[in-house]
């Protein structure tokens, strides 16, 4: 292990006056001295700029940026284009980190792209002050565990049982990020799915360890999971879209980004049914456009499991009817019950 290598913590801001000092806060508290904290105010129209510039006047580690308002993928960019350190770290302006989350992911570190621990969603209250502790993001089920990666078993593994597709929480070579010139797409929502899917395509080695690094504050109203609507259908679709374009011709990527391209058809389909109500009939006609045209046949490779090949390519099949259709014959997988059986046979015979 490299030793004590500088890590540059990215932390994006935009209107989090409630919660940033605990953020930072739990930054400086680290048992880990060598990092850098990038903190990047995003345009933020309340009290964000003043709180974030008064620790850099306190902390030579802390380096402030502010901008206008970009959004999050331009902001965490920047963080990656100012970092100097060995290694990468997001952290979200509204989470906080254990106190020994960074001393824990460089000591985990043997020669890998990618390190991560474990995410646990809380709930805060007394002013930050009290956590309660709710539930664990998706990690292998082995709790600490080493992928080489030649086959792509990170991304196999998510279209199998799940893992969160989400950037922070990780450390990244940075030498990594550099040689494959990896950034966030600008523009859209759940640029996490995005980032997740290339950094994991492109790595070599990735770490999954047993340990809990992360609070993720679920309490944050402001959050766009509490605020759902035609963007984030926009953007997932934007998610499809980019995997097909860049990757389905790809000599060695192609096999793997048609199937994920379909678990991310599975997730979005999973949100327009659940979140109908909320999307308008022109958002709909963009997604069925969309799936017609992102459309390919998966071919017959031993990629998963029988249950999800038969899963996938239903759902690949189904996505190309119109969404009342798709509406009335989703369903997530496994295929476990005679119900979603009855569907499979439905979508793969009378719906032809």
């Amino acid at each position: 292990m490299i030793n004590k290598p500088l890590v540059s913590i990215v932390v994006p801001c935009y209107n989090v006056e409630k919660y940033v000092e605990a953020c930072i806060s739990s930054v400086i508290l680290q048992d880990y001295e060598n990092w850098e904290c990038i903190l990047i105010n995003d345009g933020s129209k309340d009290n964000t700029l003043d709180l974030i510039k008064s620790f850099e006047s306190r902390e030579n580690r802390i380096r402030v940026f502010t901008q206008e308002n970009f959004g999050l993928s331009a902001t965490r960019n920047k963080g990656i284009e100012n970092a100097n350190g060995e290694f990468l770290f997001f952290l979200d302006s509204d989470d906080i980190l254990s106190n020994d989350a960074i001393s824990t992911l460089v000591s985990s570190f043997q020669n890998n792209d990618i390190v991560t621990g474990i995410t646990t969603s809380a709930a805060f209250s007394n002013n930050n002050n009290n956590m309660t502790r709710l539930s664990q993001l998706l990690h292998p089920k082995e709790g600490t565990i080493t992928f080489e990666n030649s086959h792509f078993e990170v991304l196999v593994r998510t279209m199998e049982i799940g893992l969160t597709p989400v950037a922070q929480n990780r450390l990244y070579r940075k030498d990594f990020i550099d040689q494959h010139q990896l950034r966030f797409k600008s523009g859209i929502l759940h640029e996490d799915e995005l980032w997740f899917f290339e950094t994991m395509l492109l790595a070599e080695n990735v770490k999954f360890i047993n340990k809990e690094t992360y609070f993720y504050r679920i309490d944050n109203q402001d959050s766009i999971t509490k605020n759902v609507g035609d963007r984030n259908l926009e953007s997932y679709i934007q998610v499809m879209e980019e995997i097909i374009k860049k990757y389905s011709q790809h000599e060695q990527f192609n096999i793997i980004a048609k199937w994920y391209s379909v678990y991310i058809k599975k997730i979005f389909l999973d949100f327009a049914v659940r979140e109908r109500s909320k999307l308008s009939g022109q958002i709909i006609s963009r997604l069925e456009s969309a799936l017609k045209d992102c459309y390919i046949p998966l071919a017959k490779e031993n990629l998963l499991s029988k249950n999800n090949d038969l899963y996938y390519k239903t759902i690949n099949k189904l996505s190309l009817k119109p969404f009342s259709i798709i509406e009335k014959h989703f369903f997530r997988n496994p295929v476990n019950s005679l119900r979603k059986i009855v569907n499979v046979f439905k979508v793969s015979y009378f719906l032809k």
